[in-house]
């Protein structure tokens, strides 16, 4: 019994609970040390490291990017505004799994695939930690709708409002105006540090047109905000704030009013019609058909839209025909005429016997006026500078032409702007060529030939002008050699805008004064002259299908057509002949004109230049064009009452026009 039962020993079991407890206490007091240390090291030695991060996950410094000026006509009229819209906006920083994410979004709301390329590219240009980024814009009101009940799941997305450019014009100003669109790398990269500082939270910038012109008065100073944003990225509320300032509203020269005749009078002909206010060199309308919506850029255009636009052979919307060169025809001869009698190699009474053909000293090639080519075949008779100019007398201006040299051509016509941009706030438009010995020479490695001055002289060869500088050109002869640049620009923020111009183009001084009349005189009766030969109705000038139709025009216009082979014609093909010319293949159609002329008492209020592509006629159908609108501006705008005005005698008239 002994054996099987024992004391247990109270006393060594004590002692070994004591050292287990003891060395548990020493554990639990190592633990208790350490943990204060730890909150010690938290709280006081790194409280400014992590208070700045708790910060910086509850609080956002972000940009505010400023409202873009807005664009109006001379009468006010909004011609570029700002619409607001709601867009979806990701913190990529917030999104755990961004491709689960935009694939969950693709389901409640429309997310194509162009969305999530221009995202993708709007991600990778932007540097800026915790700033918000476009993903779709434009919600509907339904989207919203889906985005808020689904917030919950969508940790880093809000939905944002935001101010866009609307142009409610517009494929009528697409050209003129331009349009914004979102900023690509390459711009970045162009933008100094200042610069791309003032691009922070600015998703747009000007491409084309105005737009892109002015875009430093129009985009205004960013503004800076200190925001608190909860755990899905959502705004909670403002802290601080910098206001941003806005871009300067500016107004053009333009008239939305003519803009919209001179569409109208184009009707479905592609081509270009610039006019020109002399006095002020304002440009009253610019306009390109066909155009396009520019809106469709704004927020970034479709895949579907673009290839639609890009793909259209023929019409080329995106196309700028005012401002792109084309051979300028007939349209080029008052300048000639001008240069012959400046360089004394033709007078008032220096006439030709025109048999309607003309040929080179030495050369066997025949060079066939157009009245080879018509029932008249013999040629316009005798003909001075004033009847080549209201017939169109080919041969005069070779004669011409091969006496002045192409050298001497080149220097004259420059002084009007053939070859060069005089517009001061149109850079981009092209400058054509006027050409020259050196110019071939640089550009062909080639010698000039005798035949191209004779060419050139008609407006055809080697010489491209645009609309922009044909309309140009006419308002110097409607200012009798004043030369006022050609500008968009008319006031900023109400203040008559003066432009700084460095190198200012020299006017046009003729050896006689009275050159200008003259050619002012042969001008007007390209449009009001009638001619003597039913056989002339239909050729060379605008008699027909202006004057005459219009027995009751209240005033004169001096004009000029232009027609300018887009193919040549084999010179044994007569009229007779059954020539089947596509439509692509017809002759481009020119007209230039200012109003009204022939009158001491009111200086021309309008220049114009009117091209018809493939339009064939420059009398028949871009003269009507000129007339509608000349028309539209001197009548409907501005109400002159030419009837009153005369019957008023030259005193009145002189204030009126002055008013």
């Amino acid at each position: 019994m002994a054996g099987k039962w024992q004391l247990k020993d109270h006393e060594a079991e004590r002692q070994l609970f004591s050292r287990r407890l003891a060395i548990a206490a020493v554990f639990v007091t190592l633990l208790f040390t350490a943990l204060i240390f730890k909150l010690v090291d938290l709280q006081v030695s790194q409280f400014d490291y992590f208070s700045a991060r708790s910060d910086g996950n509850r609080l956002h410094s972000q940009y505010v990017p400023p409202a873009r000026g807005l664009i109006f006509d001379r009468n006010g009229e909004l011609l570029a505004d700002n619409q607001p819209i709601f867009n979806l906006t990701v913190v990529k920083e917030q999104v755990e799994d961004m491709e689960e994410t935009l694939s969950f979004l693709s389901t409640i709301i429309r997310l194509t695939e162009d969305d999530i390329d221009q995202f993708n590219n709007r991600m990778s240009r932007n540097r800026v930690p915790f700033s918000s980024v476009p993903l779709r814009y434009v919600l509907t009101e339904e989207e919203k709708s889906k985005v808020a009940v689904n917030s919950h799941k969508l940790v880093g997305i809000t939905i944002e409002p935001q101010f866009v450019r609307q142009y409610p014009f517009a494929e009528l100003t697409a050209h003129s105006v331009g349009y914004v669109s979102e900023i690509n790398r390459e711009e970045l990269e162009e933008l100094d540090l200042a610069a791309k500082e003032n691009y922070g939270g600015t998703n747009h910038i000007g491409k084309t047109g105005i737009e892109r012109t002015y875009e430093d008065i129009l985009h205004g100073t960013v503004g800076y905000e200190i925001v608190e944003k909860n755990n899905r990225g959502q705004v909670m509320r403002r802290l601080d704030r910098t206001d941003p300032v806005a871009g300067k509203n500016i107004s053009l020269h333009l008239d939305s009013r003519l803009q919209i005749a001179a569409l109208k009078a184009l009707g479905d002909f592609r081509g270009a019609i610039v006019a020109i206010e002399p006095s002020t060199g304002g440009i009253l309308a610019m306009v390109s058909n066909p155009g396009f919506d520019p809106n469709l850029f704004v927020t970034g255009i479709s895949s579907k839209d673009y290839n639609v636009l890009v793909t259209d052979n023929i019409n080329t919307p995106l196309f700028d025909r005012s401002t792109n060169p084309y051979p300028p025809g007939s349209t080029y001869k008052p300048f000639m005429g001008l240069g012959g009698l400046h360089h004394e190699l033709i007078d008032y009474e220096f006439s030709i016997q025109d048999s309607g053909t003309f040929r080179l000293p030495g050369v066997r090639r025949v060079w066939h006026d157009w009245t080879s080519r018509s029932a008249l075949g013999g040629g316009h008779g005798e003909t001075n500078l004033r009847k080549a100019i209201y017939q169109s007398c080919d041969t005069f201006f070779w004669n011409l032409g091969n006496r002045m040299g192409i050298d001497t051509m080149h220097d004259f016509m420059s002084l009007f702007g053939f070859g060069r941009n005089f517009a001061l706030d149109i850079s981009y438009a092209r400058t054509g060529v006027n050409p020259s010995r050196e110019w071939k020479r640089a550009t062909r490695d080639e010698p000039w030939y005798p035949g191209e001055t004779l060419n050139s002289s008609i407006g055809q060869g080697f010489v491209w002008v645009t609309p922009l500088q044909l309309a140009t050109a006419v308002s110097i002869i409607a200012n009798k050699g004043k030369v006022v640049q050609p500008r968009m620009l008319k006031t900023v923020d109400g203040e008559e805008f003066q432009p700084l111009i460095e190198n200012a183009i020299p006017d046009v001084v003729l050896r006689d004064p009275d050159y200008w009349r003259y050619i002012e005189d042969a001008m007007t009766d390209v449009v009001h002259r009638p001619y003597s030969q039913d056989v002339f109705r239909d050729y060379g000038g605008a008699y027909p299908y202006i004057a005459e139709v219009d027995r009751a025009m209240p005033y004169k216009m001096a004009g000029k057509t232009g027609t300018a082979q887009v193919v040549s014609i084999a010179q044994n093909i007569t009229s007779s002949d059954d020539i089947n010319v596509a439509d692509l293949h017809k002759d481009h159609a020119l007209f230039i004109s200012f109003a009204p002329s022939q009158n001491p008492r009111i200086e021309p209020k309008i220049a114009i230049a009117v091209f018809v592509e493939n339009g064939e006629s420059g009398s028949a159908v871009a003269g009507p064009i000129a007339k509608e609108i000349i028309d539209t501006y001197l009548l409907d705008i501005l109400k002159i009452d030419f009837v009153a005005l005369e019957e008023a005698g030259s005193d009145t008239l002189i204030s009126l026009a002055d008013e």
